[in-house]
């Protein structure tokens, strides 16, 4: 599987080693207070008809939980939120013990099975003190690449790939296409086995299992109803 979903983990791990960010209490309170409220499963997803994702559509969303080698959760949530032509406004929505980080880039997401596809158009970040930071256009190409990154769970390629069920919160997927995930971001490189079905929007991810314990677990998602961050 060519999904580089672990890219989120690994760079939430090299921004808290860079920036040595102190926990902020609420926040932390907030993360605890949602994983604790986490309980049963949702629905059976049947088997899919084919290894073919889900068309992107706007009001496309989904929300995992990360918990990090360190066994810290956060929420990680993705979603289109709006479209101009060809391309996508897509939002990344981080919620940690630090505080909460948004993104929004305009993409045209290209061949999913290829990352090299993608081109970024446009984007801001917004920081846990609630601070925006927007790009200018001249710098987009230069930060196409880094940027990038952070589309990791869009790449999807199932073809060929084996079948197991898989249980989350999100509820109880069959017949999940399963695959190795490599990855390698700013000089360091991060394995997975990840799972992922077609009835879940976006990156069509359901679990990653990271070689130093990071998880990642669907909790939620729709098809319709995505808000925007900004």
């Amino acid at each position: 599987m060519r999904s580089v979903s672990m890219v989120f983990v690994v760079a939430l791990g090299l921004f808290t080693a860079a920036c040595g960010p102190s926990i902020d209490a609420a926040a932390k309170a907030d993360v605890d207070r949602r994983v604790a409220a986490l309980a049963g499963t949702g629905p059976v997803l049947d088997k899919p008809a084919s290894a073919t994702p889900m068309p992107m559509a706007v009001g496309q969303w989904l929300t995992y939980k990360v918990v990090s080698a360190k066994g810290e959760p956060a929420f990680m949530t993705m979603k289109l939120v709006g479209q101009d032509g060809g391309s996508f406004w897509y939002e990344l929505l981080n919620e940690s013990y630090y505080g909460k980080h948004a993104t929004r880039m305009l993409v045209d997401f290209g061949d999913r099975r290829r990352p090299e596809t993608m081109v970024i158009k446009a984007a801001k970040m917004r920081d846990s003190k609630g601070h925006v930071t927007e790009y200018p256009e001249k710098m987009i190409g230069f930060m196409n690449s880094i940027l990038r990154g952070q589309l990791g769970p869009i790449v999807i390629g199932w073809t060929g790939l084996p079948q197991e069920d898989v249980t989350v919160h999100a509820g109880r997927f069959i017949g999940c296409y399963k695959g190795r995930s490599e990855v390698s971001f700013a000089g360091f490189k991060a394995a997975s086995v990840v799972w992922g079905h077609t009835a879940v929007p976006l990156s069509g991810m359901v679990r990653s299992q990271g070689e130093n314990n990071d998880t990642i677990e669907l909790v939620a998602f729709g098809t319709s109803g995505a808000q925007s961050e900004f």
